[in-house]
């Protein structure tokens, strides 16, 4: 929620700057004549940056960590909706999972897609 918050107030203040941009009248020799113009565009990178790409790169690292963290015993959800168990892992990315008892199947480790939690077993 702070991080949030945060770029929010990023977000605000590369708009003003955008908005306060705008080439003076006279611009003839000084050097904001020349950067000037191209300062929109280089904000507008910025703020794509600060809105897309790093939450989209820190996203990917907390699903790389979590299945990461995958070991036996630990309730999952697949990628189809269908709550498993694992019971062994057979290579990095090959999971032996119990669907129901007595019923076991194989699958790789890219198409678990949360963890389950204990208070939403019960």
């Amino acid at each position: 929620m702070k991080l949030i918050k945060l770029e929010m107030i990023i977000v605000m203040l590369i708009l003003v700057f955008i908005a306060s941009c705008a080439p003076p009248p006279d611009a003839g020799g000084s050097p904001m004549g020349f950067i000037g113009p191209f300062l929109p565009f280089v904000l507008i990178i910025i703020l794509f940056y600060f809105l897309i790409i790093r939450p989209q790169s820190k996203q990917q690292n907390a699903r790389e960590d979590m299945l990461k963290s995958l070991k036996k015993g630990t309730n999952i959800i697949t990628n189809g909706g269908i709550l498993v168990k694992i019971i062994d892992i057979l290579d990095d990315d090959i999971l032996v999972v119990e669907i129901s008892k007595g019923v076991n199947i194989k699958i790789k480790r890219d198409f678990v897609n949360s963890l389950v939690d204990n208070e939403e077993k019960k």
